[in-house]
C-alpha cells in the first residue's frame, strides 16, 4: 500500500500536554522543520506523483514540491549559525522561491513567504499560518478549491482556532493546523471533479500535510527536548534524520518522538481501492515509497487520469520564469499585472514573490499555455525595468520521462516551443528582447531534475557538471557539443520518435537505449554554415550536394519573406529527395543558420563554419 504518514493522533490516543511555548519563529524549530520536511517529500514524492491528475495529469507534484522545498532546505543549512527565526523563514522562503518547479512548487514558495512575512511583522503562530494560505491563495489567477489552497486555508483556520483557547506555543496551533490541512485532503476528492473522477486526493494537498507534520515534530522536539514519549505527535517516519545518525534522531541530536499515529493511507481512502495510476504496490520493482519519480502518463494505466484531468484550453507548454526589478510602491502591481496578462494567454497562473526588503523585488511565474510566444512576449515586457532568469519551457505531455532526458539551451524563442515538443527542457539564455541573465549550474541541475529522468543530456551549454555545487538528481548529465541551435534541433530530431526514452511498456522493459550514441551519429554527419539571410541561397549551394539528405534552415526574425521558398527551390535542384526543414528563430536580424546532413560525411565531428 502506498502511505502518506500523518502526524496526528488517532482519536483514542488520549489528552495531549504541551510541556513549554515555544514559537514558529524559533531558529531551531525551524532548522528542524525544513529538513525533516524535506526529507519527508524525498521519500514520498514517487507516492504523490501517482496520484496526481491537477491541473494536469504530468506525474510531478510530489518531486516539484520536493525539489522546491529542497532548495529552501539547503540555503537554510547554509546560513550562519546566529540566524535569527524570521531570518531563516526569510531565506527559506526565497530560496524555494527561485528554485520553485511546476504549479505546486511556486505555490508551495509562495505560502512560505506568507510565513517569512508573518514572522518579520512579528505575528503569532497562526498569524504566519493564516497569512501563509492567503498568500498562497492570492498568487493564483483562478484558484479551485480542492486542492493544496484548500488545505492551507484549514490549516490557517484551525490554527486561529486553536490560538484563541489553547496554551501558548506552536505545538497546540501547529497540530491543529496538521489535522484541519489531512482532513481537506481527504475531502479534496468529492471537491473537484477531476479528482472525483480520477479516484484520487489532490497530490498538492497531500503533500502539505507532509509539511505540516514534519512542522508538528519539530514543535513537540522545540517544546520538549529530552521527550521519548508521546507527549508530542510524530511525523513522517525517520524525518530529518543526517546520514549516519542513530534511529529516531533529528539533526542537532534532537530525539524523534514516536507518538501513536494514524496512517493517511492513499488507497483505503479511495472508494474504489486501487489508484488508477499507480502500479501494483506489492510489485518491489515499484515500491511505494520510491525516491525516484514514479512511471508518468506514459504508461498505460495513467492514461485514463490523462484524459479525464484535460479541460478545454489547457495549455500545452509549461512555462516559468524569474523576474527581478526594483522595489517600492510599483513592485506591489506588478504580480497582479502579470497573472491578468498570463490568464489571457494561458491557465494555472500561477505568480509569487514580490518586494524582499533587500532593495529589490523578486517574482516567480509559470503558466500553461498553447500561446508561448504571447506569454514570452509578456515575460519581456514585465522585465523592462529588471531581468529575467530561468526562463523554462517543458511540454507537460513529455512528462515522466524514466531512463533519459534532454535538457537544450537556447537563445532562440521561437525553437523554444518546437524543442519542448520533442520532449525536452528547454532554458532560454536570450533573444527575448530584455536581459536574460546568465545560466548557473544550478539552473542547468535543477532543469535536468524537472526531466524526470535517470540520465540526461545537456545540449547547447558548456560542461556545467563541475560547477554545480550539489549532487544531482539524475544518475548522470551529459554534456553533448551543439554550438548551435542546429546542433540541438538535429539531434533531438534524431530522438525525437523515441522521446521518452527507456520507458516500460505493457509487454516488458524496452531494449536499453544508448542516446548519446545516438545523437553523436545524427550530428557527425551534419555541417552547419551560418551567414546572413542575403547570402543564405548561396551558401546552400555550396553546402548541399547529391548526397544531402535534409537542410535544416533557421531564419531569424527579419530575413527576406520569400527566403524559404527560394531555398527550397535550389535544394530541389541539387538534392531531390532532400527534406527541407525551415524553423523561425524568433530573434531579431537577419542571420541565417543552414546545416547540412550528409550520408557520406567526411568527418566524423560535426562542423562549424561561422
Amino acid at each position: 500500500m502506498t502511505d502518506v504518514h500523518s502526524g496526528s493522533r488517532t482519536a483514542d490516543s488520549g489528552p495531549r500536554s504541551y510541556p513549554e511555548a515555544v514559537g514558529l519563529d524559533d531558529p531551531g524549530l525551524v532548522r528542524v522543520w525544513t529538513q525533516g520536511a524535506t526529507a519527508a517529500l524525498r521519500r514520498e514524492r514517487g507516492a504523490i506523483d501517482r496520484v496526481n491528475v491537477f491541473p494536469v495529469a504530468d506525474a510531478d507534484t510530489g518531486t516539484n514540491l520536493y525539489l522546491t522545498l529542497r532548495e529552501g532546505d539547503r540555503a537554510v543549512a547554509a546560513a550562519p549559525a546566529d540566524a535569527t527565526g524570521p531570518q531563516l523563514l526569510a531565506t527559506l522562503a526565497r530560496a524555494a522561491l527561485l528554485g520553485a518547479r511546476g504549479n505546486s512548487g511556486v505555490i508551495l514558495s509562495e505560502w512560505l513567504r506568507g510565513l517569512a512575512v508573518g514572522a518579520r511583522r512579528g505575528g503569532t503562530t497562526a498569524d504566519l499560518l493564516t497569512r501563509a494560505a492567503a498568500s498562497a491563495r492570492s498568487a493564483v489567477a483562478m484558484p479551485a478549491e480542492g486542492t493544496i489552497l484548500t488545505a492551507a486555508d484549514a490549516a490557517g483556520a484551525a490554527a486561529r482556532a486553536a490560538e484563541s483557547g489553547a496554551a501558548a506555543g506552536a505545538l497546540p496551533v501547529v497540530t491543529a493546523a496538521a489535522g484541519a490541512a489531512r482532513t481537506s485532503a481527504r475531502a479534496s476528492r468529492e471537491e473537484l471533479d477531476v479528482l472525483r473522477t480520477a479516484g484520487v486526493l489532490d497530490a498538492g494537498a497531500l503533500g502539505l500535510v507532509l509539511v505540516l507534520d514534519a512542522l508538528v515534530v519539530a514543535a513537540g522536539q522545540a517544546a520538549d527536548p529530552g521527550s521519548e514519549t508521546g507527549s508530542a505527535p510524530a511525523s513522517v517516519t525517520g524525518t530529518g534524520a543526517a546520514p549516519g545518525a542513530a534511529p529516531g534522531t533529528a539533526p542537532g541530536g534532537v530525539s524523534v518522538v514516536r507518538g501513536s499515529m494514524e496512517a493517511v493511507n492513499l488507497d483505503q481512502l479511495l472508494d474504489a481501492g486501487a489508484l488508477p495510476s499507480a502500479p501494483d504496490a506489492a510489485d518491489p520493482a515499484h515500491p511505494a515509497t520510491s525516491a525516484s519519480p514514479a512511471p508518468g502518463p506514459a504508461s498505460g494505466t495513467a492514461e485514463p487520469a490523462r484524459i479525464a484531468s484535460h479541460g478545454a484550453g489547457s495549455g500545452g507548454l509549461e512555462l516559468m520564469f524569474v523576474l527581478t526589478g526594483p522595489a517600492g510602491e510599483a513592485s506591489e502591481t506588478v504580480a497582479a499585472g502579470l497573472r491578468a496578462s498570463l490568464a489571457e494567454v494561458g491557465d494555472s497562473v500561477v505568480v509569487v514573490g514580490g518586494d524582499a526588503g533587500t532593495g529589490a523585488a523578486v517574482w516567480q511565474a509559470h503558466v500553461h499555455t498553447d500561446h508561448l510566444d504571447q506569454a514570452l512576449a509578456i515575460a519581456a515586457e514585465a522585465s523592462r525595468a529588471g531581468t529575467l532568469a530561468q526562463v523554462h519551457v517543458r511540454h507537460l505531455a513529455a512528462a515522466g520521462q524514466d531512463e533519459w532526458g534532454v535538457v537544450a539551451v537556447t537563445s532562440a524563442p521561437g525553437l523554444a516551443a518546437e524543442l519542448a515538443h520533442t520532449g525536452a527542457v528547454v532554458l532560454l539564455s536570450g533573444g527575448l528582447g530584455s536581459t536574460v541573465e546568465p545560466l548557473t549550474p544550478d539552473d542547468v541541475g535543477r532543469a535536468a531534475a524537472s526531466t524526470g529522468a535517470r540520465r540526461v543530456l545537456l545540449l547547447g551549454a558548456p560542461d556545467v557538471t563541475a560547477g554545480i555545487e550539489q549532487p544531482l538528481d539524475v544518475d548522470e548529465l551529459i554534456t553533448v557539443p551543439a554550438a548551435t541551435d542546429v546542433h540541438a534541433v538535429v539531434a533531438l530530431a534524431a530522438l525525437g520518435t523515441l522521446l521518452p526514452l527507456g520507458l516500460p511498456d505493457d509487454v516488458g522493459a524496452p531494449d536499453p537505449v544508448d542516446a548519446r550514441a545516438l545523437v553523436g551519429e545524427a550530428l557527425a554527419g551534419l555541417t552547419v554554415r551560418a551567414v546572413p539571410g542575403v547570402d543564405a541561397v548561396e551558401a546552400l549551394r555550396q553546402s548541399a550536394g547529391p548526397g544531402t539528405t535534409v537542410v535544416t534552415a533557421l531564419l531569424d526574425a527579419d530575413v527576406p519573406a520569400d527566403l524559404a521558398d527560394r531555398l527550397a527551390a535550389v535544394l530541389t535542384e541539387l538534392a531531390p529527395d532532400a527534406e527541407l526543414v525551415v524553423l523561425a528563430t524568433g530573434r531579431p536580424g537577419g542571420g541565417v543558420h543552414l546545416g547540412t546532413e550528409t550520408t557520406d560525411p567526411e568527418t566524423t565531428d560535426p562542423e562549424v563554419d561561422a
